[in-house]
């Protein structure tokens, strides 16, 4: 296995890893999508909006506004408060830790050749595409598709590290015959940037590794808080279920254990 190999390895188990760290405490399952701006709480379901939060305090099923009192209405605030406190999280978690890996695979193909192959470019945008498909954040919202949170590490060691082995792989053709037209036409020394490549990818390969390692912990330390938080989001659900019996339809948050 060749040192550019075993880099990349080690990158996609370190990033599964820390998911799997993450996720394997809790048990939770969200039912629905969710979409969050500052202003408006979506429950998705088969791209359709069922149940909408607006400001924290006037709730929609099916587009018809639900009258709540000043009690009821308090129920309505926590459940929205606890969706704000754990879901964006859960996302800039996920999709930070997939964004460090394409840059750097991105970073390292950059040391190795002055252009990046058009196939890397095609492959991390499948990548991307399947992280989005799960998880999704642009400057002023939030989305998380309906998932199992237990089996999160499975997405991440399945396939988004396949995409991953995939897009590098696919690319190391391209770097060659790269580095074999530079040396005909007498560019560089083909030795000098062979050995140029190593030294690059040696930097970049341990601070990746630091960059991992502390994710890891981070997300570990998130670990049971996650669930904790879950749980009680779950318990103030079932009250609003209790207050609007329609909401019972588009049960947004199970804990299987």
């Amino acid at each position: 296995m060749t040192f550019f190999s075993r880099s990349i390895l080690a990158l996609s188990i370190a990033l599964s890893s820390s998911h799997a760290v993450a996720e394997k405490q809790c048990d939770v399952e969200l039912r629905h999508g969710l979409i969050i701006t500052d202003d408006v709480i979506r429950i998705v379901d088969k791209g359709q909006t069922r149940v909408q939060i607006n400001n924290n305090n006037q709730l929609f099923i099916r587009g018809y506004w639900v009258d709540l009192s000043q009690d009821e209405s308090k129920v309505l605030q926590q459940f929205s408060a606890g969706i704000r406190h754990t879901v964006p999280e859960l996302v800039n978690l996920a999709t930070d830790g997939v964004n460090l890996g394409l840059s750097a695979i991105e970073h390292v193909v950059e040391g190795i050749s002055d252009k990046e192959p058009e196939v890397l470019k095609t492959q991390l945008q499948y990548v991307e595409r399947a992280l989005m498909d799960k998880f999704k954040r642009g400057d002023d919202f939030y989305f998380i598709a309906p998932q199992s949170l237990s089996q999160i590490d499975d997405f991440f060691t399945e396939e988004i590290s396949t995409k991953i082995h995939s897009a590098v792989h696919g690319s190391l053709g391209s770097i060659l015959v790269s580095l074999g037209d530079a040396f005909k036409s007498r560019e560089g020394n083909i030795e000098d940037r062979i050995n140029d490549m190593g030294q690059r990818m040696d930097i970049i390969s341990k601070e990746i590794d630091k960059s991992l390692q502390k994710k890891a912990q981070q997300l570990d330390l998130k670990a049971t808080e996650y669930c904790e938080y879950l749980n009680t989001l779950d318990m103030t659900e079932s009250r609003l279920q209790a207050i609007v019996p329609s909401m019972t339809d588009f049960d947004l948050v199970q804990i299987k254990s």
